[in-house]
């Protein structure tokens, strides 16, 4: 009888084991390029402007958002909103209601130095260097990229790469 039960188990871990090596084996893979020295953003950094008004990730919190946008609607049950006439999202603490979060992923709004979606990747490295942490799938004429400025804290600002333009800004600060 036992031996009947450790051949059932015995062939359902092989079977697990070999969905996760398959699984595993079609992910595609992800490469890495570390700067030799991280760039520490200053409180700044964590700045989004818009037209007249500006948003500190980190420090804004709610009330002063819907007071620059009156328009912004919450997204389900969570805790990101999206400003009707601006293509960004919003995400605030659950506790603190503090902006830990803007993506952006329109001209409409800029980082504190200047770039937005549809600059060049040239120019978030003039204004912010060659210190990125660079993302890429490892494949062969994959131009398209993230760019990491930051510590491994979480307090970021990203750039995505899509086709040698900048199609997406994301900046987080954790309080």
């Amino acid at each position: 009888m036992f031996k009947k039960e450790y051949l059932y188990v015995s062939l359902v871990i092989i079977v697990v084991i070999s969905i996760a090596v398959l699984v595993g084996s079609r992910s595609p893979k992800v490469d890495t390029v570390y700067p030799e020295e991280r760039l520490v953003l200053q409180m700044e950094d964590f700045v989004v402007k818009t037209d007249n008004h500006k948003l500190t990730v980190g420090q804004t919190n709610y009330d002063q958002a819907i007071k620059i946008f009156p328009d912004i609607k919450k997204l389900g049950g969570s805790t990101v909103y999206h400003p009707e006439a601006f293509p960004m999202y919003l995400t605030f603490s659950e506790d603190e209601n503090i902006l830990i979060a803007v993506h952006i992923f329109g001209e409409e709004a800029a980082t504190s130095r200047g770039i937005s979606v549809g600059d060049s990747p040239d120019k978030a490295v003039q204004q912010y260097g060659k210190n990125y942490v660079r993302f890429s799938l490892k494949d062969p004429g994959n131009e398209d990229y993230d760019m990491l400025y930051g510590e491994n804290n979480g307090n970021t600002v990203i750039f995505q790469v899509r086709n040698n333009s900048i199609t997406k800004i994301i900046i987080q600060h954790t309080p």
